[in-house]
């Protein structure tokens, strides 16, 4: 899986300047701009323990690729730049980052015939798994001038995950689907760290037009609350979003289907009110990224 382009940033009011008595000091407004592309590779196996009992394992490895620069708006002087720049680093930097994410484990149900002859339901409930690596909280540190991380891979923390998936045929080979998946993060880790609560859910129609391949188009929806930081909001999350899903899905001789999929993005909002930040007034301004499209390849080997 890949996704392209997040786009993020701040205005920002502050710089450090190492010789001064107080290293984080006021400095002409500027901006910080942050771009994020995200791979993902997932591994999964699921084993059936009778022919509707599953377990489903998910394990992520992620590489993050970061982008940053800083915006000049007002003049400055030489000093004030250099501590801008100096500042901006410590927040955002130009590097890579790789690792696990949380994994999920899930034991799951299918049914059939629920309302009609071929219509399908399943059901899953589990946890993530924390494998993914976690910081240190970053407000803190930023506000004594120190280098800090506001990207994580995981919550550090076990947190209970339910989802259902239902289809339903309409004619010969169309059928329509909807899905919801919820996450409950429910307590904070050792670095006082609580995730978001989300909600993902989405629609669609699914075409078969021959044994070997099927063509999907939908709508995904998310919900993501605020995280926390020592029970603190943390303005860089709580947001929704909307994607359009276009994918095929493809049978080949080898036993193992193969799915392609993209998603556009349609709208995206975050919960913090930063629209006063917007006057340069206030620099309170929400940091989540604006996500860009999404492109995702899947295979599937039986035996």
């Amino acid at each position: 899986m890949r996704w392209f382009d997040a786009q993020g940033g701040h205005f920002e009011d502050e710089g450090i300047f190492p010789d001064a008595e107080q290293v984080v000091q006021k400095v002409p407004e500027h901006r910080h701009r942050v771009n994020l592309n995200i791979y993902r590779t997932d591994i999964g196996i699921k084993y059936y323990f009778t022919p509707r009992w599953i377990l489903d394992v998910n394990l992520p490895y992620e590489t993050k690729i970061q982008e940053a620069s800083v915006e000049k708006i007002a003049p400055v002087t030489e000093e004030q730049w250099q501590a801008i720049k100096l500042n901006g680093y410590i927040h955002h930097r130009n590097e890579t980052y790789t690792g696990l994410a949380d994994a999920d484990v899930f034991v799951g149900h299918y049914m059939q015939g629920i309302f009609e002859e071929n219509d399908f339901l399943m059901w899953r409930i589990g946890s993530t798994i924390p494998f993914g690596r976690t910081e240190e909280n970053p407000w803190p540190l930023g506000d004594q001038g120190l280098e800090h991380q506001h990207i994580q891979f995981g919550t550090g923390t076990f947190n209970p995950v339910g989802d259902l998936y239902y289809s339903f045929p309409l004619y010969k080979g169309l059928a329509t689907y909807t899905s919801l998946r919820v996450k409950f993060p429910f307590y904070e880790n050792d670095k006082t760290y609580r995730g978001s609560r989300e909600l993902t859910y989405t629609v669609g129609l699914n075409y078969r037009l021959n044994e070997w391949l099927a063509f999907q188009a939908g709508y995904l929806g998310f919900y993501q609350t605020y995280a926390y930081w020592e029970g603190e909001i943390d303005k860089n999350t709580g947001l929704t979003f909307g994607m359009a899903s276009l994918s095929s899905t493809i049978s080949t001789p080898l036993n193992i289907p193969l799915s392609i999929t993209l998603m556009l993005p349609l709208h995206q909002k975050t919960l913090y009110d930063d629209e006063a930040a917007l006057t340069g007034t206030n620099y309170e301004e929400s940091d989540a990224f604006r996500f860009g499209p999404l492109l995702s390849l899947t295979a599937m080997y039986f035996f």
